[in-house]
């Protein structure tokens, strides 16, 4: 039990006022706590194995001790690594349910793809499917690499847990402890290639089968009906024309209109739009499948041209736009 201290009293008010629709789940904060952990860990333990002989790493209170002294000092609160833990949370939510519900767990749409006729398509399926099962801890747990962040937000984790492990070093010769794991991050920098992020790995796929004419509305459905919502998402993306953080934006929302934009400039059919909202629709946050439906078919062409036209310009002045107050009620999309 804790108590009502003074000490947790700032923490508790801003807890207290949090919108209720928007905080986390007890599961998405979970896999996210989780993920954040296993990350963090795998930082440490490559920059440990890259100190030369003559250092050592005390490790006695964990990995779990790094996570807590790197949060309380606000090092991981880092926006793009907060919003993938929280996109792979929910996609990761989203499988497990459809899979339940059809009681399959295999990847059929995948696994057709590593046997396409197309050698570029089936390696490209390969890739997915073998990236995919590196981000799998040895209990099936989802984990998140430090390929799958920005190269950015790569070097200033990286450089956190460093600053984390400078006390837990001991140097008995040769360099500084500060030089030893400025070195090592440095190696482990080297090796970070954004082009094996799962997302970049899902829109190869999805560009070699639109450029072979491929990437239609069976095939869409067939992910849908499966979970894979990267794929989904890498889908709606290049058929709107638009880029892949902002359709996967719209569509994990977690809301009706901005999900049926998306479909809209994807430009898929009714029957396509009620085939998802009567499967996983409400995984997605769609409450009333009718009224959507209803939604998509009044969505007049002016909107999604503007809406397009919108989400096409460079998402730093779209940003700086809402923050002067200027965006001209495009701030819904």
């Amino acid at each position: 039990m804790r108590h009502a201290g003074r000490d947790r009293l700032a923490t508790v008010r801003r807890d207290f006022f949090l919108n209720p629709d928007e905080r986390l789940t007890e599961q998405e904060r979970a896999l996210m706590t989780a993920m954040l952990h296993t990350l963090v860990g795998d930082v440490a333990d490559e920059l440990r194995a890259s100190l030369p002989a003559g250092t050592t790493v005390a490790n006695d209170d964990g990995d779990s001790e790094l996570v807590a002294e790197l949060s309380s000092a606000g090092l991981l609160d880092h926006p793009q690594l907060i919003e993938l833990l929280l996109r792979r949370a929910d996609e990761e939510q989203i499988a497990s349910a459809v899979k339940a519900r059809s009681g399959r767990r295999e990847a059929r749409l995948l696994q057709s793809l590593v046997s396409d006729e197309s050698a570029a398509i089936s390696a490209a399926a390969m890739a997915l499917i073998l990236a995919r099962g590196r981000r799998r801890d040895r209990f099936g747990q989802p984990r998140v690499e430090l390929d799958d962040l920005p190269q950015d937000c790569a070097v200033a984790l990286a450089n956190a847990v460093c600053a984390a492990l400078r006390s837990r070093l001991t140097v008995t010769s040769g360099q500084s402890a500060d030089r030893y794991l400025a070195d090592a991050s440095v190696v482990l920098l080297t090796r970070h290639d954004s082009s094996r992020r799962l997302e970049e790995l899902a829109a190869d796929l999805v560009r070699l089968l639109d450029e072979g004419g491929r990437l239609d509305d069976d095939l869409l459905a067939a992910a849908a009906d499966e979970g894979e919502m990267t794929l989904v998402g890498q889908a709606f993306a290049r058929r709107a024309g638009i880029d892949a953080a902002s359709a996967a934006d719209l569509l994990h929302s977690g809301e009706g209109a901005r999900l049926m934009l998306l479909l809209r400039m994807a430009d898929v059919t009714r029957e396509f739009a009620a085939r998802l909202l009567a499967g996983p629709g409400d995984l997605l946050g769609v409450a009333d499948a009718g009224r959507e439906i209803a939604r998509f078919d009044s969505i007049k062409p002016e909107d999604v041209d503007r809406a397009r036209e919108w989400l096409r310009l460079d998402p730093g002045y779209r940003e700086a736009l809402a923050a002067l107050g200027r965006d001209h009620g495009q701030r819904a999309f």
